[in-house]
């Protein structure tokens, strides 16, 4: 879809203008007159940059969408009625997809190819879940499971964002410290041990020699590590370096086993929720790897699909993964052997949110204490290079 910027005149003559979406120009031009406007001029709508930084997956609340439209179906008005209603209601983005939605389903396209054409707020299982609702007459009770299913993946990413900015704020806390001390603090005495012709110990020397150099290259300092942060982040987006990042990340200490509970969590959620929709398992496992965050589990999750159309059960394939928790691991055997896997996939992602928020939890009380002796063992350092040369010409006066 395509937004037009138009101007055009009324059969009273007025001249009015506004926007269009529509999938082209023809388009736009059939549907502006049938409202009874003669177009003077259609342009497509030029986005500035700035508003641009702004049109993230964010902006739109998919969860809430789903949800008001499941409220509107089981009420009983039609889908193209509450479509009409919601539009308006939200920001001028929501606005705008809201209305792209109801002209895809007014020229008799599915809910679920229009869904789709939105994959920056929709992913792909919202786009599964519609379509068996659509083919099983279930369209309500669908978009009721996926609202559901959306605002609890939102609730617990935000409570774990929560709980992770407070050490990542410590940190960088450190880090001004660090920059504050080493390049204010311990210069202002470096001219006075100068001044004094004292012989300064090795720490001494080592400290000022550093900040010195920061000093003299601060610019040029800060410029390499931009470029290299940048080559770095070029460099993770490829797909192979992804992938090892991704596999690493599941193994470092502490951190680890949070990414690995958050990881299978977003994973058993979505495959109880696939399966509770009735769609194959090798298509679920699918579907669950593109929404795992991970690289490293969705190519997993794949080779799982691949070796499940080949008649191995699922238990069987995933039994050596070391990043599966043996929790999970036990409930996927259970579920399997009691032909209950959509059940005990939703009991393990219950498990594995727990699990993280308990974790992040713990991580946040632990990172206070190591921030505070980082910061002292800074301060430390710095008072004893200050101290030493001080001591020392103490002696000679002894």
């Amino acid at each position: 879809m395509v937004t037009f910027s138009y101007r055009a005149r009324t059969a009273d003559g007025a001249l009015v203008e506004g926007t269009w979406t529509a999938a082209t120009e023809a388009d736009a031009l059939e549907e502006i007159r049938e409202q009874g406007q003669f177009v003077i001029r259609l342009a497509p709508q030029r986005k500035r940059a700035v508003s641009a930084l702004w049109t993230k997956r964010g902006d739109v609340d998919a969860g809430l969408i789903c949800r008001q439209l499941a409220v509107l179906l089981h009420s009983g008005m039609p889908l193209r009625e509450s479509l009409v209603s919601l539009a308006g209601e939200g920001n001028e983005r929501e606005t705008a997809l809201l209305v792209d939605l109801r002209r895809s389903v007014e020229h008799g396209r599915p809910f679920s190819e229009a869904l789709a054409e939105h994959s920056d707020v929709f992913s792909p299982i919202a786009v599964e879940i519609v379509a068996v609702g659509e083919a099983a007459g279930r369209l309500t009770e669908m978009m009721q499971q996926l609202a559901d299913w959306m605002e609890q993946e939102r609730r617990t990413r935000e409570k774990l964002k929560t709980m992770l900015a407070y050490p990542a704020i410590l940190f960088v806390e450190t880090l001004l410290i660090a920059c504050f001390l080493t390049l204010v603090v311990l210069p202002a005495f470096a001219s006075l041990f100068v001044s004094m012709d004292a012989a300064l110990p090795l720490p001494t020397r080592i400290l000022l020699d550093a900040a010195t150099f920061v000093e003299a290259h601060g610019i040029g300092l800060l410029i390499a590590i931009i470029v290299l942060v940048f080559f770095a982040i070029q460099l993770s987006r490829r797909p192979r370096v992804r992938f090892h990042l991704d596999r690493w990340r599941l193994s470092v200490p502490v951190f680890g086993r949070l990414q690995r509970e958050a990881v299978w969590m977003k994973s058993y959620r979505a495959l109880g929720i696939l399966l509770t929709c009735t769609i194959p398992l090798d298509e679920a496992l699918v579907q669950a790897g593109r929404v795992a965050g991970n690289r490293y589990i969705e190519q997993r999750l794949q080779s799982a699909a691949h070796s499940v159309r080949q008649g191995f059960p699922l238990s069987e394939v995933l039994a050596g993964e070391p990043s599966l928790p043996h929790i999970l691991y036990e409930l996927l055997r259970t579920g399997e052997t009691a032909g209950r896997l959509p059940d005990m996939f939703r009991e393990g992602a219950a498990y594995a949110a727990m699990m993280a928020e308990h974790h992040a939890a713990r991580l946040q009380a632990m990172a206070e204490p190591a921030a505070y002796l980082v910061i002292f063992a800074l301060v430390g350092t710095i008072v004893a290079a200050v101290a030493l040369p001080w001591l020392d010409m103490m002696t000679l006066f002894v």
